[in-house]
């Protein structure tokens, strides 16, 4: 439920431009980026256009510099989070940056290890001012519902003349309860999914959810609406059930348009009187168990549950007397159907073969439903169907199923035959999928050692990221995020820290000059080089040249 974040780019130098967009795993960082420009002028219009929510600039550039453009965006919107690129090292850039708002100042070259924790930092900032948003809002919303509600009480009470109302029963008495009722109990039928937030997720989307079940009681006279367990809302209505029927359907709709949730409505069926609340909840919640086999989105009804648990029974009854008189039933009986899917299914995953995993799944499921299979008996079956697979699997490839303690406690959790097929066909299809990951990993190792070869051979001429990925057959962003994964470095590091070496083994051994060396090592500009230089081993050539000529390798 993380937000992708927004980046600008803004430098004159299309070089750079080209190697901020690849050398970061963007997609990773939960980033994105939507425009570029090449100077300050046109990069305060994109800002304006797009409404990034980090800009990383150059300082230098025409037109407009990145200090001016920066000041004014940051007028503009003031949460807008700056980086700032220089080629000068003088400490008046940094301090003139960060004066007027920049989060950080970088140092070009850009070190691509260093940008990504400051990116790192920037989601952490935005992050937590999002989070602060949302508290904000939840209490301001809460300090308002907490006023009106204590106003109508505290009137209620001084115009019937009780200064303290010490009866329990007292807010009760406006419930009119004494008229018949029903019990609407409303639940998320992705409980598998609600149960993996965090304990902070859940609380803003049960509070969404509260919000428009409380407006929409409001508006249609329901006696009540309050939270109730996990995940659940309860109803009182005084209506009918046919009545209550059709405001769980509107319900079931306003909640999924407004929240994108799914949910299902168990109705109980008419009580009257306050002692009658628990025997009305357990009818609405009995209704509503019977969403296990009936589907997601849907109504039940205490009289509909019934109706169903009668027909299962009679099916069963039927199944025992054929079997007694001797006769073929026509379902298997459920060892022998546990081992038959057993048997079917460890065969598809031992072929990599999804299509017929996820129909044997599809099947299985509709064989559950077709028996009018409860929760429990349901979970217990799949608990064990999945034991039996991941042993069968460890007998014929030595890899039983890697998630099947995770599997068997998220089983249970399922509150629908649905959610149980997704949770089966996921853990099933991960595990073919593993397999398949081995290969491609070790295509991936022999791309990039092939690429290391390559680098080495011509780290000394004018190597760019696109010429190696070529080579390797990949493309430059996934290059880029392998090469980094597998030497622990970016592309551009790996080169300069091989130029460098080269260079230390010039200056020691040899007597050519530093400004003829940098050529030597894949420079073309000598005052460049020597920045380089200086920045990885703290001093100049020259310097390095007369502390360690016929020397040993200083390490960089």
């Amino acid at each position: 439920m993380s937000r992708i974040y927004r980046v600008v780019l803004v430098d004159d130098e299309p070089i750079i431009l080209r190697s901020l967009k690849v050398a970061l795993p963007w997609e990773e960082l939960q980033m994105v980026i939507v425009g570029e420009a090449a100077n300050g002028k046109n990069g305060l219009q994109l800002i304006q256009d797009l409404k990034p929510d980090i800009v990383i600039s150059d300082i230098r550039m025409p037109v407009m510099d990145g200090i001016s453009m920066m000041k004014e965006a940051l007028y503009q919107e003031p949460s807008l989070i700056f980086v700032l690129l220089s080629g000068y090292g003088e400490f008046e850039y940094a301090r003139e940056a960060l004066r007027y708002g920049a989060s950080d100042y970088l140092l070009k070259p850009v070190d691509h290890e260093e940008l990504e924790a400051v990116m790192h930092e920037a989601r952490k900032k935005l992050d937590q001012e999002a989070v602060r948003q949302l508290q904000q809002d939840y209490l301001t919303r809460s300090a308002q519902a907490l006023s009106s509600l204590l106003r109508e009480r505290m009137i209620s009470s001084m115009l019937e003349g009780n200064d303290k109302p010490y009866n329990p029963t007292y807010w009760l008495q406006g419930w009119d309860l004494e008229h018949p009722y029903v019990m609407l109990v409303v639940g998320f039928d992705d409980t598998l999914e609600v149960n993996r937030w965090s304990r902070e997720d859940r609380k803003l989307w049960f509070f969404a959810v509260g919000n428009v079940l409380n407006e929409y009681g409001e508006q249609h006279g329901a006696v009540t609406v309050f939270p109730f367990r996990s995940g659940e809302w309860v109803l009182l209505l005084h209506a009918s059930v046919q009545q209550a029927e059709h405001t769980a359907y509107e319900i079931i709709s306003l909640v999924k348009s407004c929240t994108k949730l799914s949910c299902s409505v168990g109705i109980s069926q008419q009580h009257a009187g306050l002692d009658a609340l628990f025997a009305c909840y357990r009818s609405a919640q009995q209704a509503l168990q019977a969403r296990f086999a009936g589907g997601r989105e849907r109504v039940y009804t205490d009289e509909a549950g019934a109706t169903a648990v009668s027909s299962w029974a009679h099916e069963d009854t039927a199944a025992g007397n054929m079997a007694q008189a001797g006769a073929r039933p026509a379902v298997p009986q459920p060892a022998g159907s546990l081992l038959h899917w057993e048997q079917r299914l460890t065969e598809a995953l031992a072929g990599f073969d999804r299509s017929q995993t996820a129909q044997l799944l599809e099947e299985l499921i509709n064989e559950l439903r077709s028996k009018g299979k409860q929760q429990e008996d349901a979970a217990a079956m799949m608990i064990e169907l999945a034991v039996g697979i991941s042993r069968r699997l460890n007998d014929i490839s030595a890899e039983p199923l890697a998630e099947l303690k995770e599997l068997i406690s998220h089983i249970p959790l399922c509150g629908t035959l649905e959610e149980l097929e997704w949770l089966m066909r996921d853990t099933l299809f991960e595990h073919t999928a593993r397999s398949t990951r081995v290969t491609a990993r070790e295509d991936e190792l022999r791309s990039i050692h092939k690429a290391i070869d390559y680098i080495a051979s011509r780290f000394h001429h004018d190597l760019s990221i696109d010429e190696v990925s070529e080579f390797t057959g990949l493309s430059c962003s996934h290059f880029c995020v392998l090469f980094k994964k597998e030497s622990g470095v970016t592309f551009l590091e790996y080169v300069t820290k091989l130029r460098m070496e080269r260079a230390c083994s010039i200056l020691r051994n040899t007597d050519v000059k530093v400004y003829q060396v940098a050529p030597l090592v894949g420079y073309q500009d000598a005052k460049y080089f020597t920045q380089v230089f200086r920045k990885l081993l703290g001093m100049t050539p020259s310097d390095y040249r007369s502390k360690n000529h016929n020397g040993a390798d200083q390490r960089l």
